[in-house]
């Protein structure tokens, strides 16, 4: 099917608090169909400042997210790069917020943004990101039917491999086997080690020097990009998210960010997996027409 991804993308998103009486959603959500931008956001630091620090990181690359298209950019590099100068601007964001408040530490916030990008109506789509620390970008491949996680996480796997510890092969098969863990097997001991530092990272925006990643993606008719926030995948499994996300029944893709919030929210409220965490909950997802 030919024609701009402004006919053939649907978008929808969904947040939850974690169960914290008089506190607010940490995590911020960017949902902007019209412009082909999405993104998700994961204050960290005291209540104040990480809301603040998610907040103001949407808020400061939306409109150079929304900017880019392909007669401004008209190659896949310079349009890759124009969304690595978004995320920049969401840092520069954050940094002047602790300079301004230093009373309030040093707030910060995960990040993971995409802009959809077609250099013509006949050539595919593309989802351009960028990403830092724990929150995740994942494609659902129609037709093979197949989940793929986009993004690694900025933690302690990404320590070790910089400083020769582990490979690169090391690194997968260790990401692998923490996102199918439910207890049920033991983990080896270096796997074991990464999943109870799960939740440390090692670059966010806000703090000095930050290093991110950015990639880009071609979609196929029919496929599926969800962004998530760590209150998601840390109480899902790999699976279980694959099977949300891939629902063939499904085709409205708010309905999808419901879904992921819905069933993560049950299994940290059961207590009953190892999994389980209450956390604040984000998911966006886009949907390309077939």
């Amino acid at each position: 099917m030919a024609g701009q991804w402004r006919e053939r993308v649907r978008g929808g998103s969904a947040t939850r608090k974690k169960p914290i009486v008089g506190r607010t959603n940490e995590d911020t959500v960017l949902c902007r169909v019209i412009d082909g931008v999405m993104g998700v956001f994961d204050g960290i630091g005291s209540y104040a400042e990480a809301r603040s620090a998610s907040q103001i990181a949407r808020q400061l690359c939306t409109e150079p997210l929304r900017s880019i298209d392909r007669q401004k950019f008209a190659t896949l590099d310079d349009a890759l790069m124009a969304v690595g100068k978004a995320l920049m601007a969401a840092q520069e964001g954050v940094v002047e917020l602790q300079r301004q408040y230093p009373e309030a530490g040093e707030g910060g916030t995960t990040a993971t943004l995409v802009k959809l990008w077609q250099p013509s109506a006949d050539t595919p789509v593309s989802a351009l990101y960028a990403n830092i620390g724990d929150s995740r970008l994942y494609q659902w491949h129609a037709k093979e039917r197949r989940l793929e996680r986009l993004t690694n996480d900025d933690n302690v796997l990404r320590s070790w491999r910089e400083v020769g510890w582990i490979d690169d092969a090391t690194m997968e098969e260790i990401s692998t086997l923490i996102d199918d863990f439910t207890g049920a097997d033991l983990l080896p001991p270096a796997a074991r080690e990464a999943w109870e530092q799960r939740n440390t990272i090692c670059a966010w925006l806000g703090m000095p020097d930050i290093t991110f990643t950015l990639g880009a993606t071609q979609l196929s008719p029919g496929d599926r990009l969800v962004a998530t926030t760590d209150g998601i995948h840390d109480n899902l499994t790999n699976a279980e998210i694959a099977r949300i996300i891939g629902r063939p029944h499904i085709t409205d893709a708010r309905e999808i960010a419901v879904n992921l919030v819905d069933v993560a929210e049950a299994i940290a409220a059961a207590d009953a997996s190892p999994r389980a965490k209450p956390d604040d909950m984000t998911a966006v997802a886009f949907i390309l027409d077939k």
